[in-house]
C-alpha cells in the first residue's frame, strides 16, 4: 500500500471515529433533551388539567369535551377522554409538526424515555394523559442524519484534500525513487535536483554525495583495472624482451666460444710458431711473441665475459648448484672476503625464467657489493617459502651511496626489471649494523 493511500485511510479512520464519537454524544444528548422536553410538557399538561378537574370536578362530559377541543394539541402529550362506560370520546389531534414522518424504530428505542401516564376523573368521564416523544425523537433523528451527512462530506472532501496535499508533499520522493531506480540500472551519473522540504532536501544531498562517491569509486576501480592490465602487458613485454635478450646473449656467448675463441687460439698458435721459427730476425720474433701474448689475454678476457653473458652452469645444473658453483668461483677470486651461502627448500620444477632471474639477481647484487662496498663478508640466501622464491644478499660494506637512487644505476634497474617481469618485487636498504641488503621476492604462481 502506498504512503498516500495509508495517509488517506488514516484520515478517513480519524474522521469516521470523530463522527461516531459525535453521534454517540448526540444520541446521549438527544435522549436527555427528549426526556426533559417530554417530562416538562407532560407535567405542565397534567397540572393544567388537574387544576381544571379540581375546579370543575362536577362538570359534565360535554363541557369537558368542549374545553379539550378548544385546548387542541399539547406538545409531547396525548390526551384521551373516556365516558363512564369506558368508550373513548376524545383524542388529541395529530401533530402538524413534520406530519407523516417518524424516526426509525431502532433509533426511537435508543432515545425514547419511559412513558408517563396520568388519569383524572370527572363526574361522568375519565381523562387519560400520556407522554408522546415521537416529535422530539424525530428532531433528534434529523439532527443525527444531518451530522452523518456532514461527516460523510467531511470525510470525502478531507480525503480529497489530504490526497492532494500528500501527492504534492511526496512529489520530491517520487523524484528520489526515480533517481534510485536509475542508479540500480547502472546510471551512476544520476544526480537529484534541489528538492523542496527539509527531509527531501537532506535525502537529495545525501543521495548526490553517495552517487558521487560511487561514481568516483567506480572510476578509480576502472583506472585500477586499466593500470593492472597495462602492468600485466608491461610485464609480458618485459618478460618477452628479457627472454629475447637472454636468447641473444646465449647466441653471442656460443659464437664467442665457438668462433672467436677458436680464432684467437689459432692466432696465438700461429704467433708462437712465428716466434719460434729459426732464421727470423729479432723484431719479427718480438712482434710474434707480442701477438701471442695479446691473443692469450683476449682469450682470457673472452672466457671471463662468456659467463656474464650466459651462466654455463645453468645449462647443466639446477639453480642451487649453479649458485654454489658461482660462489665457489668468487671465493677463489676474492680469498680475503668471506662468502656465506644458505640454500633453502627449492621447488621441484623451477622454470628457466625464474632460475635465470634468480641467478642474475644474486650475480648482480654480489658484483655490486664486490665493486663498490669493500665488504669483508657477503651472505647469500635463496629458498622458496609459501609459494614465493626469496633471494637475499647481505654485505657488511660501506652501504648505499646517498645518490644511489638517481638515474643511471643500470644494475639495480636490471634487477628490478627482472623481478617485476615475473610479478615480483626487489628492495634495497642500508642495514643498521652497516652494509647493504638486497631482497627480492618472486611469486612462483
Amino acid at each position: 500500500m502506498s504512503l498516500s493511500a495509508r495517509i488517506n485511510l488514516l484520515v478517513a479512520s480519524l474522521i469516521a471515529l470523530f463522527t461516531a464519537t459525535v453521534i454517540v454524544f448526540q444520541l446521549l444528548d438527544t435522549r436527555r433533551s427528549v426526556r426533559e422536553e417530554t417530562e416538562a410538557a407532560n407535567r405542565v399538561a397534567t397540572q393544567l388539567l388537574a387544576y381544571f378537574v379540581e375546579t370543575y370536578a362536577q362538570t359534565s362530559q360535554p363541557i369537558v369535551l368542549q374545553s379539550l377541543e378548544r385546548l387542541g394539541r399539547v406538545r409531547s402529550t396525548e390526551i384521551r377522554l373516556r365516558d363512564a362506560q369506558g368508550r373513548q370520546v376524545y383524542e388529541s389531534p395529530p401533530s402538524p409538526y413534520k406530519a407523516g414522518r417518524s424516526a426509525p424504530a431502532w433509533y426511537a428505542a435508543l432515545v425514547t424515555p419511559e412513558p408517563m401516564h396520568s388519569t383524572l376523573r370527572f363526574a361522568d368521564s375519565v381523562l387519560d394523559i400520556e407522554s408522546n416523544a415521537s416529535r422530539a425523537v424525530l428532531d433528534g433523528w434529523d439532527d443525527s442524519v444531518l451530522l452523518l451527512e456532514t461527516g460523510a462530506l467531511a470525510m470525502v472532501f478531507g480525503n480529497l484534500l489530504v490526497f492532494w496535499l500528500v501527492r504534492r508533499t511526496t512529489r520530491p520522493f517520487r523524484t528520489i525513487v526515480q533517481g534510485l531506480e536509475g542508479m540500480q540500472e547502472g546510471a551512476y551519473h544520476t544526480r537529484l535536483p534541489h528538492l523542496q522540504g527539509a527531509e527531501a532536501g537532506a535525502i537529495a544531498r545525501a543521495f548526490n554525495r553517495a552517487a558521487q562517491a560511487v561514481e568516483e569509486n567506480l572510476d578509480a576501480r576502472r583506472e585500477a583495472v586499466e593500470a593492472t592490465l597495462r602492468l600485466e602487458q608491461s610485464r609480458e613485454l618485459a618478460a618477452l624482451v628479457q627472454s629475447r635478450i637472454e636468447d641473444e646473449r646465449r647466441h653471442i656467448a656460443l659464437e664467442l666460444h665457438d668462433e672467436t675463441g677458436q680464432r684467437l687460439t689459432a692466432i696465438r698458435s700461429m704467433a708462437i710458431a712465428l716466434a719460434q721459427r729459426e732464421g727470423s730476425d729479432a723484431p719479427a720474433r718480438d712482434a710474434a711473441r707480442l701477438i701471442a701474448t695479446t691473443a692469450a689475454e683476449l682469450y682470457d678476457a673472452l672466457h671471463a665475459l662468456i659467463p656474464r653473458l650466459r651462466p654455463p652452469a645453468l645449462d647443466d645444473l639446477d639453480l642451487a648448484e649453479a649458485i654454489e658453483d658461482r660462489v665457489a668461483t668468487w671465493r677463489r677470486e676474492y680469498p680475503r672476503i668471506a662468502f656465506g651461502l644458505a640454500i633453502g627448500p627449492m621447488p621441484a620444477q623451477l622454470g628457466e625464467s625464474y632460475a635465470l632471474a634468480a641467478f642474475r639477481i644474486v650475480q648482480e647484487a654480489t658484483t655490486n657489493a664486490l665493486r663498490h662496498a669493500q665488504p669483508r663478508r657477503i651472505d647469500i640466501a635463496v629458498g622458496s617459502d609459501a609459494g614465493v622464491l626469496a633471494i637475499e644478499v647481505r654485505d657488511d660494506g660501506r652501504g648505499l651511496a646517498p645518490d644511489w637512487q638517481r638515474p643511471g644505476h643500470y644494475g639495480i634497474r636490471g634487477m628490478r626489471e627482472r623481478a617485476g617481469a615475473l610479478g615480483g618485487t626487489l628492495a634495497l636498504d642500508n642495514l643498521d649494523s652497516g652494509g647493504t641488503r638486497v631482497h627480492a621476492r618472486l611469486p612462483l604462481e
